[in-house]
């Protein structure tokens, strides 16, 4: 009988540990791809900024490549969200939209903002 109280005899802590593996999956599994995607579309932010300069990189044409990339990867990005401006020297781009996090139990809202400046050269 004192065999059961050593340590790891118990069966409450593995199963605790299986209940917070599979919520750490759950939100896993919910989070990581749209994590990826805004993570795709800030890259995709960058490389628009940087080919500005060229003469077919108008701003209305950066502001619906973004846009179809936005759309492509499932994010509620709008087109009034997207800005592109430019002075003589700097090109900037601002996107801002809100993903939302459906955990079940909770609702995360995460503010996306991605700025990126870039000089035309």
């Amino acid at each position: 009988m004192a065999r059961r109280r050593e340590i790891g005899g118990g069966n409450i802590g593995c199963i605790f540990s299986f209940v917070l593996l599979l919520a750490v999956i759950f939100v896993g599994i919910r989070v990581v791809p749209t994590r990826i995607a805004v993570a795709e579309l800030q890259d995709f932010c960058e490389r628009e900024a940087e080919q500005a300069s060229l003469p077919r990189f108008t701003n209305e044409a950066i502001e619906a490549a973004i846009y179809q990339k936005a759309v492509e990867k499932d994010l509620p990005v709008k087109k009034e969200n997207i800005s592109v401006t430019r002075d003589g020297v700097r090109v900037k781009v601002v996107v801002k939209y809100h993903v939302v996090f459906d955990l079940g139990v909770y609702k995360y809202d995460w503010a996306v903002e991605h700025n990126v400046e870039r000089t035309l050269f």
